[in-house]
């Protein structure tokens, strides 16, 4: 990554922080810069505006965790280690942007979130359901998962379940999910085949 990408990388890191800690009105381009350790002319040179760094570090958020579905996607493992592997991995830094920006967060301040900002977290969240929908279709082709349900509703059920997992990590920095694990259990018993005994 090249200087001016660090650089642009640590004020938006410093605005996700500021703006979290104190909100967006109260959070002034001068406390940014402070935080970022740029000078404030610096810091216009990166963006414009307090708006756009706010829809940028929106957008940063929501490419991350695009990005981590997508690199689960390609491994070269089964369904349902791609499916642990969704909540699990990349787990410390995954956690970490978690922390700093997280989805309630951001929508929390919907009244000023731009239509930028929404066609951008659509574009990646439509994306996204794509990605888990052809990981689905894979569990369907190992014969794991049930083919009589729509893989659609499937991919519903886990992004609803990881969304609420990653809240309980919030409130249980410990908690670790296994394969063994309730909520793993009952989220994959509800769409695999039961084998015969």
């Amino acid at each position: 990554m090249d200087e001016k990408n660090i650089k642009r990388n640590e004020i938006l890191d410093s605005a996700r922080f500021l703006f979290k800690e104190n909100g967006f009105h109260k959070t002034k381009m001068e406390d940014i810069a402070l935080r970022a350790g740029v000078g404030k002319g610096t810091l216009y040179e990166y963006f414009s505006s307090k708006q756009e760094i706010f829809d940028e570090a929106c957008v940063e958020y929501v490419k991350s965790i695009h990005d981590h579905v997508q690199e689960i996607s390609e491994l070269d493992v089964s369904f349902k280690d791609k499916l642990i592997s969704l909540f699990q991995g990349k787990e410390n830094a995954f956690e970490e942007d978690f922390e700093k920006n997280p989805v309630d967060y951001i929508m929390s301040y919907k009244n000023i979130i731009s239509e930028k900002f929404v066609k951008t977290l659509f574009e990646h969240v439509f994306d996204m359901n794509k990605i888990i929908i052809n990981i689905i279709d894979q569990g369907k082709e190992e014969g794991v998962v049930k083919k009589e349900i729509p893989s659609d509703i499937i991919a519903c059920s886990i992004v609803g379940t990881m969304g609420e997992y990653f809240k309980l990590k919030m409130q249980k920095k410990n908690y670790v999910l296994t394969d063994d694990d309730i909520i793993f259990n009952l989220l994959y018993n509800g769409f695999s085949v039961k084998k015969e005994i």
